[in-house]
């Protein structure tokens, strides 16, 4: 019995010591977390050609208007045109009757001499294009010489940009531009003459670009015009996306990740940009990692993970 008595004593103490140290070592395996981690998806800066422009606004006009005139003072007898309807050149726009064709009505019409000189006056136009004013209506007393009406040619569309004196050798007729619609659409065009007068006010030039006349594009409307300056090559690039900017935009910066796991905020200077990327001049290199989803509002030295594609 003493021997039986002496084993359980022995036995106890080193049944409760490996409880003790299985349960340290569950402990030290579970570690506290050390911050919560964020998705973030990352891509390499890459080089691209930048151009710098001028950016001018401009305005649409129809530089040819043409009028039609009375021929003959008298009445409008026939006049079935009105304001924005298309006409073309040698229609026929109205009929004018004299005094003395009034006057000759109640003549005995027997007279064949009289006959002759009864038709009213006929008023045929000189151009093809829209009416943008009809200035009077059947019935109404008219003046030789008087305006009846304003022929614009669709033709003749251009857009008219005034051009600070500073930039003249960058502006000048046969000089590639492009024109930005107020729905978004580009189209190339190129500066086709300037007047060779300064605005003595703005000290600016005005030069005239052709536009389509399919654009069906109405006068004074405001058009957005870009003029290359030049070019860098070779520049570094980052997507819009990747580069964060404070409220007044006089600081920017990246997320750049390291180690695979940290994410650290980089100030970078910034140049040119364009619809999808914004040019780096420095704080980033080739080869660095920076954060595009995921970097808005990520706080220095945060925790990220590289989120794998097409997982959610």
């Amino acid at each position: 019995m003493q021997l039986e008595s002496k084993i359980y004593i022995f036995i106890l103490p080193l049944f409760f010591g490996i409880i003790s140290c299985s349960s340290q070592k569950d402990k030290a395996a579970v570690k506290e977390p050390e911050g919560p981690v964020t998705s973030v998806t990352i891509v390499s800066p890459a080089t691209q050609t930048f151009t710098d422009f001028i950016k001018l606004n401009g305005n649409t006009a129809f530089q040819k208007k043409l009028v039609v005139r009375a021929n003959i003072t008298g009445y409008i007898q026939s006049l079935h045109w009105k304001k924005g309807d298309i006409i073309k050149a040698g229609a026929l726009f109205c009929t004018i009757k004299t005094k003395e064709q009034d006057a000759l009505k109640n003549i005995d019409q027997r007279e064949p001499s009289l006959r002759q000189f009864q038709q009213p006056i006929k008023v045929v136009t000189g151009a093809t294009g829209f009416l943008t004013a009809v200035n009077y209506t059947q019935g109404d007393f008219v003046n030789e010489g008087d305006v009846l009406a304003t022929i614009t040619e669709p033709s003749s569309l251009v857009l008219m940009v005034n051009v600070p004196y500073e930039y003249h050798q960058y502006v000048y007729s046969g000089r590639s531009c492009e024109v930005q619609l107020p729905d978004g659409q580009k189209i190339q065009s190129s500066i086709s003459k300037g007047l060779p007068v300064i605005d003595s006010a703005s000290q600016t030039e005005q030069f005239y670009i052709s536009l389509s006349a399919k654009l069906q594009l109405p006068e004074g409307m405001n058009l957005i015009v870009r003029i290359p300056l030049k070019q860098k090559a070779f520049a570094i690039g980052l997507p819009l996306e990747a580069v964060q900017t404070n409220e007044t935009q006089d600081q920017f910066w990246v997320m750049k990740m390291i180690n695979d796991s940290m994410a650290i905020k980089v100030p970078v200077t910034v140049g040119s940009q364009n619809d999808s990327l914004k040019e780096i001049i420095s704080g980033v290199l080739i080869n660095d990692k920076i954060i595009t989803k995921g970097a808005y509002g990520l706080q220095d030295s945060s925790l990220v993970k590289i989120e794998t594609p097409g997982k959610e």
